[in-house]
């Protein structure tokens, strides 16, 4: 799901490139990311499996329409193909705006293009995505190899949809960039259905104007009369102390209400902390429990990075990267901005990993 990021007036939209294992998913990431500058671009985060890697990075296109008057950065993973990576695979997908669907064109690999393009279709009707009106594109990969089906007989086995279709060469980089702009245009035209242009209010009176002519009105009426004595000046009154004001109940609003058990008593003690004044306590706490948060995520490894599993679970880089930064502080030099950057962070991590 797209994120918007008020501040930057950007809004974050994640494409997944998905398909068989060493289907040419990464060869494709890496000639678009050498195609893009390096300043509208992100660090590219790699995170290696057996057999197959996943990468990521996003990117700020130069000529792409605003929505609603906000730019659109574009967030590109790709997926692992084999099978025994399906944990990954669905976490990757989680959240994501449009995908496209890279094929094998090799007549070997027939069999595997259905069992994945299957296995996209099951993980996206789990997220709840109507795969009927998702955006979608495919690549027919590896054109350039002799021993390739026909582009009509891969449409017929796999397009069922009739989205857009393009003959590419991951290592020549032939056709991967018509692909990327084509998803990119289905993907802004969902986002303006979801985010529609507001409704053109046409200019009134100013307020104090509607006021007045309402109460000449009243009066012009008869409906209000003013009794005999009555005097325009309210009768001079002892000033009273403002009521003081009321302690911060023992159980005010916490976000932990959006969990129960562990989950809510940690994020219950990093509040309790930040309401004490603890700010150095507040965030070490918050980086304990993600720590841990990052550790149990599904299909990612022992050996992945923290960057790399924050990516993939759909943290934004420059936020992730700000978080590592203040974990490094000593104690004593967090500040109360500190600590509630942390806390927003592990309650984002929390919500997107409820979703996994």
């Amino acid at each position: 799901m797209s994120v918007i990021n008020p501040l930057a007036r950007e809004i974050s939209a994640k494409v997944v490139y998905y398909g068989p294992g060493l289907s040419g998913k990464t060869t494709t990431l890496k000639h678009i990311y050498s195609a893009v500058k390096p300043q509208r671009r992100g660090d590219l985060v790699t995170l290696a499996t057996e057999g197959d890697r996943t990468i990521f990075f996003d990117f700020l296109p130069l000529h792409i329409k605003e929505v609603q008057g906000m730019g659109v950065r574009f967030q590109l993973y790709t997926v692992p193909g084999q099978v025994f990576y399906e944990a990954t695979r669905k976490l990757v997908l989680s959240g994501a705006d449009g995908v496209v669907f890279v094929a094998d064109s090799q007549a070997g690999a027939t069999q595997s293009n259905r069992e994945s393009l299957a296995d996209l279709r099951r993980n996206l009707d789990e997220h709840g995505v109507d795969v009927e009106r998702f955006p979608i594109v495919f690549q027919w990969n590896k054109r350039d190899l002799s021993n390739v089906r026909d582009p009509r007989d891969l449409s017929e086995d796999l397009n069922w949809l009739g989205a857009p279709e393009f003959g590419t060469s991951a290592t020549r980089g032939d056709g991967v960039l018509p692909a990327l702009k084509e998803v990119s245009k289905l993907v802004i035209r969902s986002l303006w259905t979801r985010f529609p242009k507001p409704p053109v209010r046409r200019p009134g009176k100013p307020l104090s104007e509607g006021i007045e002519a309402e109460v000449a009105k009243v009066t012009q009426s008869g409906e209000l009369t003013v009794p005999d004595g009555y005097e325009s000046e309210p009768p001079a009154t002892l000033e009273e102390p403002p009521p003081p004001i009321p302690a911060v109940p023992e159980h005010a609003l916490s976000f932990a209400s959006l969990w129960e058990g562990a989950d809510a008593e940690a994020v219950r003690a990093v509040e309790d902390r930040i309401r004490r004044g603890d700010h150095g306590e507040a965030l070490r706490l918050a980086v304990a429990e993600m720590v841990e948060l990052l550790d149990t995520l599904p299909g990612t490894g022992n050996q992945a990075s923290p960057m790399a599993k924050a990516a993939l679970l759909g943290l934004d880089g420059r936020e992730f990267l700000r978080f590592c930064r203040l974990a490094g502080l000593h104690e004593g030099a967090a500040t109360e901005r500190d600590a509630l950057f942390a806390l927003y962070l592990l309650v984002s991590a929390r919500l997107k990993a409820s979703l996994v």
